[in-house]
């Protein structure tokens, strides 16, 4: 007798017992893949971190806890500036606070209180004369940068900061903080903020862009013939492997919304003749034929019980010999450097989705509910994404 995912019954009923009583499957971890001075930056930048960071922060602590107090104002200045587009404004040369407070329609001595913290902090530059122009970090600011962050701090703007003094009762709770809030998930209230999907799909598609020729260096996909992206979105990663793999044939799988913008992603990249869209759900179902199928930074929007449906979609999708990948961050390992970065990162999806990212043991157990066993762990030459390798139990 074969269950809903093809596995007999005894099989899926030692699964379960494995779930229950807390084992953990074995997998391996593969060095990273990569020229030897990025190995060997990434090694410094880890070593780095653990090292020192920690200790930085001992010996400075009356200043660091200074800042901290501070951080919600520096996050208001920022996100205001990205909301008044000033960056933007500057990119054409330095103006003066009257030029600025006249342009976004602002009163400039109350602009210029935020103008001077900026300046302070080398999010602006304040030359001699006066005026205000880019720094090197405020052009990671613009809008047409290819960094994520001012559509992800406009995001988390408009979204989350209304709902942070609520986050001690959302810990309480257990739930996450968008939902505690406005009972909703952040998909939901999105729907009802006009421009939030939109800043969301900029932010996760420049995401993308800055770390998918990573992805396809760190992997050998040279063995696949059809690959299948599922929730790929605007079709950056399949365009990023499909190119560094000629004989590749690929698939995204996802929203009608994203049709347009992967089709002229494949365009843009040269890939138009080997790559498609496919409209669909992967809650209802994945399509079954790709020796392949690749999942990037989704799992981590969706709580347990979700991320079980959506694996075991693409389960009953995949023949015996298939291979799924799910490209994803992690926490509580060393394999990449800024362990602090993937920490906060984990809380903001705490505070966002139904989601949170996961260690590669609880993503172990989540792949063998799913009929799947986690098979090898492949870092990459990034902070946060890791190619974990499942293959069908």
């Amino acid at each position: 007798m074969a269950t809903s995912l093809g596995m007999s019954t005894n099989e899926q009923a030692t699964i379960n017992r494995s779930v229950r009583n807390g084992t953990v499957p074995k997998y391996e971890i593969r060095k990273p893949r990569g020229s030897w001075w990025r190995q060997a930056s990434s090694r410094f930048v880890n070593w780095f971190a653990h090292r020192w960071y920690h200790r930085i922060v001992r010996w400075t602590a009356p200043l660091t806890a200074f800042w901290l107090s501070q951080t919600p104002m520096i996050f208001a200045t920022v996100a205001t500036l990205v909301r008044f587009r000033i960056f933007d404004r500057l990119r054409t040369g330095p103006l003066s606070s009257a030029e600025l407070a006249l342009l976004v329609d602002a009163d400039e001595q109350a602009l210029l209180r935020i103008l001077r913290p900026a300046a302070a902090l080398a999010i602006l530059d304040r030359l001699p004369d006066g005026r205000y122009a880019l720094s090197a970090v405020g052009e990671q600011f613009c809008s047409d940068s290819a960094q994520p962050v001012a559509a992800w701090t406009e995001l988390m703007d408009r979204m989350v900061l209304e709902t942070l003094p609520q986050l001690p009762e959302a810990i309480r709770a257990g739930d996450s903080l968008v939902h505690h809030v406005h009972g909703k998930t952040c998909w939901e209230r999105m729907a009802e903020v006009p421009g939030t999907n939109e800043l969301h799909d900029i932010a996760c598609g420049r995401w993308t862009e800055l770390v998918v020729d990573s992805v396809a260096q760190a992997y050998d996909f040279s063995q696949a013939a059809l690959l299948i992206d599922v929730g790929g979105g605007r079709g950056s990663q399949l365009s990023a492997i499909l190119k560094a793999n000629p004989q590749l044939h690929g698939t995204v799988y996802d929203r009608d919304e994203t049709k347009a913008a992967a089709g002229a992603m494949f365009l843009k990249q040269g890939v138009s003749g080997r790559a498609c869209h496919v409209t669909g759900n992967f809650f209802e179902a994945v399509p079954k034929g790709a020796d392949l199928y690749t999942i990037k930074h989704v799992l981590h929007d969706w709580d347990d019980v979700s991320v079980v449906r959506i694996l075991s979609n693409i389960r009953a999708a995949m023949s015996h010999s298939a291979r799924l990948l799910i490209i994803e961050g992690s926490v509580d390992h060393n394999l990449g450097p800024m362990e602090s970065i993937r920490a906060v990162w984990d809380l903001s999806q705490f505070a966002t989705t139904w989601g949170k990212s996961r260690t590669l043991d609880e993503f172990a157990k989540i792949a063998q509910q799913a009929g799947l066993r986690l098979k090898t762990v492949f870092p990459t030459q990034t902070i946060d994404t890791l190619i974990l390798e499942c293959v069908p139990v």
